[in-house]
């Protein structure tokens, strides 16, 4: 994940684009229906995945601390 590969950053690039877009919408939606639960918790879900997206090394390296973290709490080592 540390090299930086044209194809994956364009990729990346294309899919936050796609996903800032739809999310744009369907804030929209919910904003224009009055529904601000639901709009709120799009925003938030949609700020993780966004993070996901941008931020791909460290988010890589956050899912392996929190899976050994679960797994030392499942196997009882650690």
């Amino acid at each position: 994940m540390g090299e930086t590969n044209p194809l994956v950053s364009w990729i990346l690039t294309i899919t936050g684009s796609l996903f800032i877009a739809v999310l744009a919408a369907r804030a929209f939606g919910h904003w224009a229906k009055k529904e601000h639960g639901a709009l709120i918790t799009h925003i938030v879900g949609g700020a993780v995945v966004a993070f996901f997206i941008f931020n791909s090394s460290k988010a890589v390296t956050i899912l392996k601390m929190v899976g050994e973290k679960l797994s030392s709490i499942f196997t009882g080592t650690g």
